[in-house]
């Protein structure tokens, strides 16, 4: 426990925990924002921020999509050393398709990155800020949802962090974490969830995933918190290097074993055939 976040908490009337569960539910480790334990947690109206380091922590959500409750739970057990991650999450209106944007002046940090195939290209000199991910067939969705107001307000106020829209959150990601003891990181955290957080809710509280809305749901559901189909819920991630380096050993292995197996089969046909 950081008594000092503690006492800032207080003295703003927001809530505090020394550990608690990441913003978002995850359904694979190499999603930063899920995996971990949330340290300095503090709560605010629609808004939390903390630092997510490893740990081990069991968590479950509980949704209801068309009259049926739907419950999800996840339990997920890292090293503790084995990431830092400051974060501050908005809550939005709705659920929306999993994005990306992976801010390109933190040297790429995140600890696993989307597949190549899911990138989509920003209007005008955005690339040079962000790479935008979206799952294919939501680039429309992604587009719709960074338009260039809102990409404006990012390079402004959140350029040098990474920023994910996951169910109904926007996280903002640093890398290494923020400092929390200082008073200018929560004046930068008010000033992105009156700019971006603001213009975010603008930009997405119409939003409707049709895939996700089956015929059947009611206008209620079509209209509130939103269904996101399951091909948009998730972006799919990069195969890590080792996976990389254990494939390319398989298929050496593979060929020279086929090569020597060429030899002796010829081999055997001279000798018969001799």
């Amino acid at each position: 426990m950081n008594e000092q976040i503690a006492a800032w908490a207080a003295a703003h009337g927001w809530g505090y925990e020394a550990e608690g569960a990441p913003p978002a539910l995850g359904d694979s480790l190499w999603e930063q924002a899920s995996s971990g334990v949330a340290r300095d947690k503090v709560t605010g109206d629609g808004w939390e921020a903390g630092t997510i380091t490893g740990g081990t922590r069991t968590a479950s959500s509980v949704e209801r999509v068309g009259g049926m409750t739907i419950t999800r739970s996840v339990s997920v057990s890292t090293p503790v050393q084995s990431r830092t991650i400051g974060y501050l999450a908005i809550r939005l209106a709705r659920r929306l398709p999993h994005l990306l944007l992976d801010a390109t002046s933190n040297g790429h940090e995140l600890m696993r990155r989307p597949s190549r195939d899911q990138r989509l290209s920003l209007e005008g000199d955005f690339d040079r800020h962000f790479e935008l991910y979206a799952p294919r067939g939501y680039e429309r969705d992604a587009l719709y949802v960074f338009a260039p107001d809102l990409m404006a307000l990012l390079i402004d106020e959140a350029g040098d962090l990474d920023v994910e829209v996951r169910d109904d959150r926007m996280i903002v990601l640093r890398p290494g974490g923020f400092d929390l003891t200082d008073p200018a990181t929560w004046e930068r955290f008010e000033r992105i969830r009156a700019t971006v957080g603001r213009k975010a809710q603008q930009q997405t509280d119409r939003y409707v995933d049709d895939r996700g809305a089956p015929p059947t749901l009611t206008l209620e559901a079509r209209v509130g918190p939103g269904v996101v189909a399951p091909e948009g819920r998730r972006l799919r991630g990069r195969l890590p290097r080792i996976a990389w380096i254990g494939i390319a050993i398989g298929v050496a292995v593979v060929a020279f074993v086929a090569t020597v197996l060429t030899v002796l089969v010829s081999a055997f046909s001279h000798t018969v055939g001799g």
